[in-house]
């Protein structure tokens, strides 16, 4: 990367080299960071272990980043509960780790993985890395669910069309279901319904719709007498014509009255997906001023002049000769306007235009390009004339976005536009196998070299995935990579469907104009231009070098005590540490490599070396709030091809095999009645009279976790509501919650003038798992009634609240404060590399069908030496098809590149 500047008057040198500091002193206090996680493999099965290497690099250059070393990786489901969060050590710019997705913790569901470090956090979620996956749990019972749904033109209502199948293809035949549709809180439709002798059933729902909705769900549930009860989510993305959306972007960011104007326009069905539609632009005297056709990529694009006083609007036909109209952005009287022209490979063409009366002021002006928030080209010059163009080598930029911006008087920003440079100066891999064809069991040895551009050798660090094709379905424009996520994704704020599509090597023309316009419609991240040249800003989140343990000591009136001395006890890992508070009653633990479920206790003393009367607050982490994805990740019984089912019941027939052959038998399921009973609890049903039940086992594995967040992951349905007048209120599905503690109703002690909410929550914060020894929960009228009859008053709707019985260590109700003087913190677990445990076999051995991995091996730390080359080898499983083999990494200076290749086991 290198900078430039075009200086069109000697004078205003000073402007450029200003613009250009003030650029480099935002960027270097910023010193943001980019994250990438190579996964082994897309989608995983219940009981995986899902594999993962992160390089975490410095935003502007690609170096190794050495500001943060400890990332926090974490994965939640479609509804956003969190099901797990560790704490992984980052080393020179690495990291890797593996997290176990027990049947418990994860059920069959949508995920997304979302990694970031503390010193990410400043610039909220735009460079936070996240990946949807599914997780199924697929078996020889489950149904097969295909769906379409009709255009919803008939008075609102949506015709649906469904067809449910065994995982053998057999149509589920004369069964008698309810079908429910949800959308959010709200119900749209429950009806019962048989299927026909092909597995087939018709319906008709009102639905709402619109692009920003939620995803609306279908749940059917078996009815069937005898029958499992089973019921099955199906996210209805849905494509109906009414509720496709426009959006019009004009080149450099306005219409301008009277100078040409090139508009991008994007088309979205009401799931969010890229759609393809055509229309016209019409001016208020209903004249057609242009055409558009948006392609499968959703974005298209129209040119035209907008005339003063004029207001413009895109009309879309739908079907049955329906119209749609879209205003587009308003036309500006006076103004400029920037267009980018790609003129060759290595040069590109930049034309501003303005107004007869901004040319006719001639007001000093600057046209800066900036990229990874570092300038690299610079021009001043005079307003003077109506059209101004500059020719601007593309060298001076790296690879990936680049922003070009227009300012005037006063820095105030005019246009911006942004590009993509492609110089193709990514990494060269090469992954050789010494054979094409192996057999099951057969030793595979790679060799894999990485060279530059130019064919020199590169040092660097890589991780490899080694999956099953017949089990695991890899695609590198659905993935992405390594280079469309440092490169442009991570650059974008709004999703991108199919990255890969974009920087694929065999991507010409078509995919270059498709990039193009997909930035010119996509919110590009950086700092507003305002805050380059304003005041600094403090950070809120402090970038962690290493673990600490950190508090705070204060007396009985929360005054922080000064010199007080602090110890460190713990088991594991074994430590007996001691330390003194400073003025203002902090105290900080250093050089402690913590391990998985450690747990530390703390105890603090006053000067007369008494802890009754002193008490530790300690700096826990504080997680980050993110928002549920749009749009959940399609279940793997949902709209299921041909394809998918081979691979299905391929996987299936491996599965039995094994277990045949291993001497398992397969039992049905079988439904464990036995009732938890909590110790010491309060509970007027007596114990274990609950309709939802969490004991001191499952509490003890959620460390610190608050009483909140243990609601919300063990109770379906809990959350806020309000009533009419606005009033917030915790319930659970519809029925309004209560918390009793240790037999206690907290509602009794209600201070005047504090909302429910405010109350209740004081207590879902304050209380976590480690003081509790269970919870119950009373929903059904089967237990409300005696709680309803102590607690409430008769006048009330007895069908209308739910009780949740908390059992306290201390068992004193919701009085009593943590133990004074001391703490037990449980950090979150950290998580340290573990090998990948891949077979070794002998030469000859024979496949017996119980080797049947399906990511058949990882490997997260390759590292080619001077000459650019790494040696490794796996071993092959027992099941015959293809392998698919994923390479991919940094030199940690810049540079980046993935690279491909499959190998075939045949018996």
């Amino acid at each position: 990367m290198c900078c430039t500047a075009a200086i069109a008057q000697d004078a205003s040198k000073s402007g450029v080299g200003s613009i250009f500091s003030d650029i480099n002193t935002f960027t270097q206090r910023q010193q943001i960071e980019k994250l990438y996680l190579q996964t082994d493999k897309p989608a995983y099965a219940a009981g995986d272990t899902l594999w993962f290497k992160g390089y975490l690099l410095e935003a502007d250059y690609l170096y190794a980043c050495e500001k943060s070393r400890l990332l926090y990786v974490e994965i939640t489901d479609d509804s956003n509960h969190l099901a797990r969060r560790i704490m992984v050590p980052v080393i020179n710019g690495l990291a890797a780790g593996s997290i176990a997705l027990d049947h418990k913790d994860f059920p069959q569901g949508g995920y997304v993985i979302r990694a970031y470090t503390n010193w990410m956090r400043n610039f909220g979620t735009d460079y936070i890395f996240k990946k949807h996956f599914y997780l199924s749990a697929a078996g020889r019972q489950d149904w097969l669910v295909s769906y379409r749904s009709g255009t919803g033109e008939n008075a609102g209502r949506t015709p649906f069309e469904l067809q449910l199948r065994h995982t053998d293809g057999s149509a589920v035949v004369f069964r008698q279901l309810q079908l429910r549709i949800t959308d959010g809180k709200k119900t749209e439709l429950k009806q019962n319904v048989r299927t026909g002798v092909d597995g087939r059933l018709s319906v008709n729902a009102e639905l709402p719709g619109g692009n920003g909705r939620g995803t609306p769900t279908l749940w059917v549930q078996d009815l069937q007498k005898n029958g499992d009860h089973r019921k099955i989510a199906v996210p209805l993305l849905l494509n109906r014509p009414a509720f496709t959306g426009l959006r019009f972007m004009p080149e450099g960011g306005s219409l301008v009255a009277g100078l040409p104007a090139h508009v991008i326009v994007r088309a979205e069905n009401e799931a969010g997906l890229a759609a393809a539609v055509s229309g016209h632009i019409l001016d208020d005297s209903s004249r057609v001023v242009a055409t558009f056709r948006t392609g499968p990529r959703g974005t298209g694009a129209f040119d035209f002049v907008p005339r003063p006083g004029k207001t413009y609007t895109a009309r879309l036909q739908l079907p049955d000769s329906v119209y749609k109209r879209f205003p587009l952005p308003p036309v500006k009287s006076s103004g400029t306007t920037l267009e980018v022209h790609d003129r060759t490979d290595d040069s590109c063409e930049i034309v501003i235009r303005a107004t007869p009366d901004v040319a006719a002021a001639g007001h000093p002006c600057f046209l800066i390009g900036m990229a990874r928030g570092v300038p690299c080209f610079g021009a001043s010059f005079p307003m003077e004339r109506d059209t101004i163009g500059f020719t601007v080598s593309k060298k001076v930029f790296p690879d990936g976005i680049a922003r070009i911006l227009l300012s005037g008087p006063g820095r105030a920003l005019l246009n911006e536009r942004s590009i993509f440079i492609n110089h193709s100066d990514h990494l060269r891999i090469r992954i050789r196998t010494d054979k094409t064809v192996y057999r099951p069991r057969e030793r595979v040895d790679l060799h894999i070299t990485v060279t530059d551009k130019q064919g020199s050798p590169v040092q660097g660090s890589f991780s490899l995935a080694v999956t099953d094709d017949g089990q695991v379905k890899t695609d590198p424009v659905r993935d992405g990579t390594i280079l469309t996520s440092m490169l442009l994704t991570s650059d974008l704020r709004e999703k991108v469907e199919d990255p890969g599509y974009y920087l694929q090597d065999s991507a010409g023309p078509v995919q270059e104009q498709d990039l193009d316009r997909l930035l010119l419609t996509t919110t590009v991240t950086g700092p507003p231009w305002a805050d380059i040249s304003g005041p600094e800003k403090p950070f809120a989140y402090a970038a962690e070098q290493e673990f600490l343990i950190r508090g705070k000591v204060t007396n009985m009136f929360n005054k922080p005590v000064a010199r007080s001395p602090v110890a460190l006890l713990s088991r594991k890992p074994l430590l007996v540490m001691d330390t003194v508070t400073d003025r203002e009653g902090l105290f900080t633990f250093k050089g402690i490599v913590p391990v998985d479920t450690a747990s530390f206790f703390i105890q603090s003393r006053n000067k007369k070396g008494k802890s009754f009367n002193v008490g530790i607050e300690m700096d826990e982490f504080k997680p980050p709030v993110f928002t549920a994805p749009r749009r959940p990740e399609l279940p793997w019984y949902v709209n299921v091809d041909t394809v998918q089912l081979t691979r299905l019941n391929r996987k299936l027939r491996m599965q039995e095999q094994q277990e045949k052959i291993s001497g398992g038998i397969l039992l049905k399921p079988v439904v464990v009645n036995a009732k938890k009973i909590i110790k010491d609890s309060k509970n007027l049903n007596g114990p274990g009279e609950a309709d939802i039940t969490v004991d001191e086992q499952e509490l003890e594995k959620a460390g610190r976790t608050t009483l909140g967040d243990l609601l919300e992951k063990h109770i379906p349905g809990f959350g806020v509501t309000a009533d009419k007048h606005g009033r917030r209120y915790y319930r659970i599905q519809d029925k309004r919650a209560h918390l009793i503690i240790d037999g206690t109703d907290v509602e009794f002690f209600l201070p005047p003038g504090i909302s429910l909410y405010d109350y209740f929550k004081q207590y879902l914060d304050y209380y976590d798992a480690e003081e509790i020894k269970g919870i119950e929960v009373m929903s059904s009228s089967r237990y409300t009634g005696s709680y309803f009859s102590q607690f409430l008053n008769p006048l009330d709707d007895p069908l209308g609240h739910a009780f949740i019985e908390i059992t306290t260590r201390g068992g004193r109700g919701p009085f009593v404060k943590k133990s004074v003087g001391t703490y037990l913190y449980k950090p979150m677990p950290f998580t340290l590399p573990q090998p990948f445990h891949a077979p070794e076999y002998p030469a000859g051995s024979s496949a017996d069908g119980t080797d049947i991995r399906s990511t058949i091996y990882w490997a997260p730390d390759i590292v080619t030496d001077t000459a650019g080359q790494a040696t490794l080898h796996f071993y092959t499983a027992d099941s015959p098809g293809t392998y698919s083999l994923i390479l991919e990494g940094s030199d940690m200076r810049g540079g980046l590149g993935t690279g491909r290749t499959r190998i075939t086991v045949q018996p």
